[in-house]
């Protein structure tokens, strides 16, 4: 998995085929076929273990910090994939395998695993923000989550593809929930 990972960040799909696997791995084609005899079945547990390893990487990021405006702009920051950085080869990698979900029903399933625990982490820190009172939302704390996870995802390919700058995607990212929030520190961050 981690050298069909790497081949799919560098490369993509085209260049993370069965023998582009194997002699990255240093073994034969029929090797990777005993454990995979379906190519998609790899590309599956690759993208489940990224998506896991971003989950797991996002909800530590934020249980790290007490105050709910600073875990939302963290939470945010971590979804603006920078370069050379861990964040960027996730997304680089789920935005390569995310096609494969309509065709792929584990890949689909790690999709909707992934988009549901985002949501859920996002709400529970907008409703904590609600409660303590330094954040007035807008709109439903479920819909803002939405929001926030829709502008998260459309600014994730302009900055892997470097046509937007992470710096302006993260100052776009804060602004949109600052004003879905009532947060003006969400700017100022």
């Amino acid at each position: 998995m981690a050298v069909a990972t790497g081949l799919l960040v560098r490369h993509g799909q085209g260049g993370a085929r069965l023998i582009d696997i194997a002699e990255a791995a240093g073994v034969t084609p029929a090797a990777v076929s005993y454990y995979y005899p379906d190519l998609s079945d790899l590309y599956a547990d690759t993208y489940a273990s990224a998506v896991e390893q971003y989950l797991v990487r996002r909800r530590e990021r934020v249980q790290s910090i007490s105050e709910p405006v600073e875990q939302l702009s963290q939470c945010l920051a971590l979804g603006v994939p920078q370069e050379h950085s861990s964040s960027r080869a996730a997304t680089v990698l789920l935005i390569e395998l995310s096609a494969l979900a309509i065709r792929q029903e584990r890949i689909a399933a790690s999709g909707r695993r992934f988009e549901a625990e985002q949501l859920d982490l996002f709400q529970e820190i907008l409703d904590a923000g609600s409660r303590a009172g330094v954040m007035e939302l807008s709109m439903s704390s479920r819909d803002i989550a939405r929001a926030l996870l829709a502008v998260e995802d459309g600014i994730a390919i302009p900055v892997v593809a470097g046509r937007l700058d992470p710096a302006e995607a993260l100052r776009v990212t804060l602004r949109t929930a600052a004003s879905l929030t009532g947060t003006r520190a969400l700017v100022a961050g």
